[in-house]
């Protein structure tokens, strides 16, 4: 028998598919994510070793239902979750105990915070997204007047809600016309056709060559910057609509421009309260931007 105070190390898989492992105890609280890259996974896990704080990612080979993600999150193993996944960051709202009025009114959360088994949903996207348009508008000195979303998932809602909170006139588009316009009916969106300024690509599809995807290529002719939320680069996968906007010589916003002040403030939320003994928090924002950059190049 081990003592009562005594901690027994146990390996946990957290996904069977990158063959990866990490060291828990009975005191460990998990971060939960319906999905994420391995390398994603495997670096959050080792910054939370690094900086000492007694907390796990954990994500999922399969996909999960809104009741069985909030279940799992009312856990008392949970410290929350990072939701991702379509749908998802909108079905879970009316399982939730309490939402922040920023996720109300995006209708979409991606961050959950257990607080004693009281759910709390947030949306830091939000923010993430407005501070890498606004930088990259300032940085490229474009002017943006009219936008395009592609894709009809959590972050594209979130995405034209804060392009027409700066004034932006949105449209939304995608491979799929009935998923499209089921999303411009839940945002009051009407069909409009370009040209459009800015395209944010809302999809996984920035790792396939641009002619192999549906409408995109049309959306790329006569804008003059691009957004992609996607960042194939964490798993050394080429980014082919990166590389389109260099040889067009197309203002890009890559995805860690988003991703790095999303992170901070979910991971604000996660760690709220929780400082080391010298006083000093458990992760800097410098320490997160190294995180990202590290995996992205």
């Amino acid at each position: 028998m081990t003592g009562k105070n005594e901690k027994k190390l146990v390996v946990a898989p957290i996904n069977s598919s990158c063959g990866y492992s990490i060291e828990i105890n009975p005191q460990t609280k998990f971060i939960f994510s319906p999905s994420g890259s391995p390398s994603s996974i495997i670096d959050k896990n080792d910054t939370l070793k690094k900086i000492g704080f007694n907390l796990a990612y954990f994500t999922f080979p399969h996909a999960v239902t809104a009741k069985e993600y909030v279940g799992l999150l009312k856990s008392p193993i949970a410290r929350g979750g990072a939701v991702t996944g379509q749908g998802l960051k909108s079905d879970i709202i009316p399982l939730l105990d309490c939402i922040d009025p920023l996720a109300q009114s995006m209708n979409s959360v991606n961050t959950v915070v257990n607080s004693n088994g009281q759910l709390s949903g947030y949306n830091t996207d939000a923010t993430g997204f407005e501070t890498a348009i606004k930088n990259g508008i300032s940085g490229s000195g474009v002017e943006i007047k009219t936008a395009v979303v592609y894709g009809n998932g959590g972050v594209s809602g979130t995405a034209v809600k804060v392009l027409q909170s700066m004034g932006i006139t949105v449209a939304l588009t995608g491979r799929n016309s009935n998923r499209v316009s089921k999303k411009r009916n839940e945002l009051n969106l009407s069909s409009r056709e370009g040209p459009f300024d800015l395209v944010v690509n809302a999809t996984p599809v920035s790792q396939f060559s641009i002619d192999d995807v549906i409408g995109l290529p049309n959306l790329l002719k006569d804008c003059t910057m691009v957004f992609d939320h996607n960042m194939p680069e964490k798993d050394g996968k080429k980014n082919y609509l990166k590389l389109y906007c260099g040889a067009k010589d197309i203002p890009f916003i890559p995805g860690k421009e988003m991703y790095i002040p999303q992170l901070i403030a979910q991971w604000g939320l996660f760690f709220d309260g929780l400082i080391k003994e010298d006083g000093t928090p458990w992760i800097t924002e410098s320490e997160i931007t190294d995180l990202v950059n590290r995996n992205t190049g």
